[in-house]
């Protein structure tokens, strides 16, 4: 299993699985999906001005933060732990 993930994937099965993920989460749970989105709840909660912008329940979005910090997560583990120390072999 581990050297499936650490293999390169060809551009067109790791392309369909990103760009099918957002519009299947909100299809089927109705939740935007993305790092963008998850600013403005950052600054929901960090902000105490009164912006009616930033005026909601940020705390029912709290799954998206929650993926943000997996992702960052996700990325130091990956190039930590899951890196290949050999060079890219390209040919000419």
């Amino acid at each position: 299993m581990l050297e499936i993930i650490q293999k390169p994937w060809t551009w067109y099965v790791a392309g369909a699985l990103i760009g099918l993920t957002v519009p299947a989460l909100l299809l089927l749970s109705n939740k935007y999906f993305g790092i963008s989105s998850s600013l403005t709840h950052i600054c929901a909660a960090c902000i105490p001005a009164k912006i009616s912008f930033f005026k909601y329940d940020w705390k029912k979005e709290i799954w998206n933060l929650f993926f943000v910090g997996g992702v960052l997560v996700g990325g130091l583990v990956a190039s930590q732990l899951l890196s290949n120390p050999n060079p890219f072999q390209v040919s000419e």
